[in-house]
């Protein structure tokens, strides 16, 4: 599940996400609230905390993650990833070599600085 990260500047998208994440998950709640963002600004920022509690993405969930990635690859700027999990580190690190913005990583223990780097501060 997605619960939106408050008090971030206007184009940073801050999402924590917490479970295993679904097919209704995107659709109901991430897709639109990106599209609405996108109406706003010309790119994002993203800020995503993967809690110690997220146990991955069921089919459904990852298939729009990659379609709707793929659409707006170009609209997203910066990403702040904060996990402590290194799997998903090194999964994510994969495709952050073709990604046209800057993507940093931090420890869950590093909130405050993931969210000043994607601030610009």
């Amino acid at each position: 599940m997605f619960k939106l990260i408050e008090g971030l500047p206007e184009d940073v998208l801050g999402l924590e996400v917490s479970g295993k994440l679904t097919h209704v998950d995107y659709v109901e709640e991430m897709i639109p609230l990106c599209d609405s963002m996108l109406e706003k600004h010309a790119s994002l920022k993203m800020l995503c905390v993967l809690t110690e509690d997220f146990s991955g993405m069921e089919l459904g969930a990852m298939w729009d993650d990659m379609v709707y990635g793929v659409k707006h690859w170009h609209d997203m700027s910066n990403i702040a990833m904060v996990t402590d999990a290194g799997w998903i580190k090194n999964v994510t690190a994969l495709f952050v070599p073709f990604f046209p913005g800057k993507v940093k990583f931090f420890g869950l223990s590093e909130l405050e600085k993931a969210k000043s780097w994607i601030a610009g501060e």
